[in-house]
């Protein structure tokens, strides 16, 4: 691969997402600098390792920081944690940004950019909803089992012109692109497909082969797809009709994986239920949708993720 972009970016978050999509870039000659607050003594010495069917990746030398070193400025920072850390960011990133950087936030959930635009005034906040399945297997390591597509959104439209020069870059990695024209229903439609199958992963202990070839957990799968496009609808951002069949057919050809939830709750980590669960039901009740099924599944997330945390 040869360069592709004169952007420079930083990577906030070196996980099995932030660390695929970075070593993709720098693969490419950009300037990327990655932020790996446990990892980061490990990547120093031994580099940072991607196994993918694209192609197998060692960089070695990676600039890497941890998160309260000096870290140079960027054009773009890509936010990759895990939104249980959301009340570090403005902390984090504010000596990152200055005027005109390009936030990229490559988080699931719902309502991130707004919390990002009213923190970040003077940064350029667009949306990146990614369609990967990867893992992070050990420290400095991340294994690409399929996909990787980034579909891009500006939180503001005045900053739609950021979102070319952002996909030639990914582009450039050998990473499918796309722009979507509103946000909002962006954001619903990556939901159709985390909610249930990030959630029934934890509780059904099934990864998604299993659960979409099961008749019941198929079902249960599609009636929460059906109340998240009901939750988009009432929210003003409608599917087209075919769009949660769409997605069982994606998932169908899909190679076995773990998705990312069920890979924290098997090592006790905390679930990302605020912003993937409660804060969608919030924003379909405001718009007078109730979401049942959805709220269920949410409550016994909750309960599995206190006792699993307690257990350990």
């Amino acid at each position: 691969m040869t360069a592709s972009t004169d952007l420079s970016f930083t990577i906030l978050g070196t996980g099995a997402l932030g660390g695929f999509y970075g070593a993709r870039l720098q693969a490419t000659g950009a300037t990327v600098r990655f932020i790996a607050r446990s990892d980061a003594a490990t990547i120093a010495r031994d580099g940072l390792r991607v196994d993918s069917p694209l192609g197998d990746l060692h960089l070695d030398p990676v600039e890497v920081y941890r998160d309260s070193d000096a870290i140079p400025p960027s054009d773009v920072v890509c936010v990759a944690l895990k939104t249980i850390q959301n009340h570090r960011l403005p902390t984090l990133l504010r000596p990152l940004v200055r005027p005109g950087t390009i936030i990229l936030n490559l988080q699931n959930g719902l309502t991130m950019e707004d919390e990002l635009a009213a923190a970040f005034p003077e940064a350029r906040v667009i949306a990146g909803m990614c369609y990967l399945c990867s893992n992070k297997v050990g420290p400095g390591h991340i294994v690409h089992l399929d996909y990787g597509t980034v579909s891009f959104a500006p939180f503001d439209e005045r900053d739609r012109a950021c979102i070319e020069p952002l996909m030639q870059a990914f582009s450039g990695a050998g990473v499918e692109v796309e722009s979507l024209p509103d946000l909002h229903q962006a954001r619903w439609r990556k939901l159709a497909w985390n909610i249930p199958f990030n959630g029934l992963s934890v509780l059904l202990d099934a990864d998604t082969d299993r659960i979409i070839a099961d008749p019941d957990a198929r079902r249960l799968a599609q009636r929460l797809m059906a109340e998240v496009a009901r939750g988009a609808e009432a929210c003003g951002h409608p599917f087209a009709p075919d769009f949660p069949e769409r997605l069982i057919r994606f998932t169908e050809q899909m190679r076995p994986y773990a998705p990312s939830m069920r890979l924290d709750y098997l090592d006790k980590r905390p679930l990302e239920l605020e912003y993937m669960y409660r804060r969608p039901l919030r924003e379909a009740e405001r718009h007078g949708a109730q979401l049942p099924v959805i709220a269920a599944l949410a409550d016994a997330l909750a309960f599995r993720d206190r006792h699993n945390r307690d257990a350990g």
